[in-house]
């Protein structure tokens, strides 16, 4: 450090005496063609003294920054490190979700309880640049379960992913739990089985748009045998406008089934800790596939998300597929005028304007839900029931990485072996992630 401000001095004063010996020689004698030539002779030399205390002085800073410590802290919810070059990053990750549910049918079944719905624990990052790496483990229930643990090699703008992740499919269910409007995603995602499988993918994302297929066979949890393999693609698009945009997109998942022969088709009302009022039971079947249709809008402060999908399975011995669908379309606002960020096909983290530890209120997001999923399928004899619902939910980032959720919903239940009933939900999520 002393060595740079010595050498910029020298600059400063070699400035200086360039300045001086020119000033005095035009004062000194009358201009002529050979006083002009011997200045410009002096000032080319000056010139090429300068040049070099510069040269010595450039280097001597890159060789002071390459001494330092290679290593760079930025803080992302917790620290990530990184090398000077970019071509490593390491970042600690994780999340808890800690609930209260109430639930109450009309047969007069009630459940009150808290849960830690979510406790994960894990690791992301970089090696060499192009190659990205995600560990993460819940321990929730007092049990271990791998979630996300993939590599990728990122080619710009196409990835190659292998290890266990999400099968590409659904917005809601691409979309981080952490960064979903109600506690719970749409019947549909849980009712059809859409989760994390052991397997490859391609992905594109690029000009608005994103497209990913993979093929899956078993999780992290396979116990040997023959597993379920599945074939999986996403394809959205987005329009982008002035304050938000438009995003279209469709999906399609096609699973082989397992050597027991077996799909099953069940959904809760919209809490984790209420029992199931709509399911299939066991069907013998060869295969199932999934379809899905999916439209979102985001306007400033407000959006709107919609989504469809069918499920149909090829049964063992019958002559027509048994057929299913579900979907749901809400509405939400952020009174303090927050929008819903979105990236590559998914909505992502909300920037918090005036987070709370700055003296701010935070952000205060209302929404509205219809949800409906129909596991009932009369030409082949199946009455799983079907299940209507209607949600609010009001949500308090207190800023970008920690919220509280309240919901509240309301099911109806036709067909299947709880004809009839209705259920009041009422569940309250503190949540922080990092």
């Amino acid at each position: 450090m002393m060595r740079n401000k010595i050498m910029s001095s020298r600059l400063r004063i070699a400035g200086l005496a360039a300045a001086t010996a020119i000033t005095g020689a035009l004062l000194a004698s009358p201009v002529s063609a050979q006083t002009i030539e011997e200045l410009q002779k002096q000032i080319n030399a000056l010139q090429q003294q300068v040049n070099e205390m510069k040269a010595k002085q450039d280097q001597a800073e890159k060789k002071s920054a390459d001494s330092g410590p290679d290593l760079k802290v930025k803080w992302k919810g917790a620290p990530e490190l990184s090398s000077k070059d970019g071509n490593f990053k390491m970042k600690v990750r994780g999340r808890l979700y800690v609930d209260y549910g109430n639930v109450s049918d009309s047969s007069g079944t009630t459940v009150d309880n808290t849960e830690f719905r979510t406790a994960r624990l894990g690791v992301e990052g970089v090696v060499f640049k192009d190659v990205k790496y995600k560990f993460e483990a819940d321990f929730a229930g007092d049990e271990v379960e791998i979630k996300d643990a993939y590599l990728a090699w990122d080619l710009k703008p196409v990835t190659i992913e292998v290890g266990q992740f999400k099968t590409p499919n659904s917005l809601e269910e691409q979309t981080s739990s952490r960064y979903i409007s109600l506690m719970e995603r749409g019947s549909f995602t849980d009712a059809f089985g859409l989760a994390r499988q052991t397997g490859i993918a391609v992905a594109y994302a690029e000009n608005n748009m994103t497209f990913k297929a993979g093929l899956f066979q078993g999780d992290a949890g396979g116990d040997g045998g023959i597993e379920d393999r599945t074939y999986a693609a996403r394809a959205t698009y987005a329009v982008k406008l002035d304050d938000g945009l438009v995003h279209v997109g469709a999906s399609i998942r096609h699973r082989e089934l397992d050597e027991a022969g077996t799909a099953k088709y069940s959904q809760r009302p919209h809490n984790h800790q209420a029992d199931k009022y709509v399911d299939t039971g066991s069907m013998a079947a060869e295969s199932d596939t999934f379809y899905g249709v999916e439209l979102a809008g985001v306007m400033g402060p407000f959006s709107a998300q919609a989504e469809w999908a069918w499920q149909t399975a090829n049964l063992i011995g019958m002559s027509e597929n048994a057929s299913f669908n579900g979907g749901y379309i809400d509405l939400s606002y952020f009174i303090t005028g927050e929008s819903r960020p979105y990236k590559n096909g998914a909505f992502s983290r909300v920037k918090v304007a005036n987070p709370v530890f700055e003296g701010g209120m935070g952000a205060w997001q209302v929404v509205v839900r219809y949800d409906t999923i129909d596991l009932t399928d009369a030409d082949v004899a199946i009455d799983g029931g079907k299940q209507d619902s209607f949600m609010v939910g009001v949500n308090w980032h207190l800023n970008d990485y920690t919220r509280v959720m309240a919901n509240y919903s309301n099911a109806d239940i036709e067909g299947g072996d709880d004809d009839g009933e209705n259920i009041d939900t009422w569940g309250l999520r503190f949540q922080v992630d990092w």
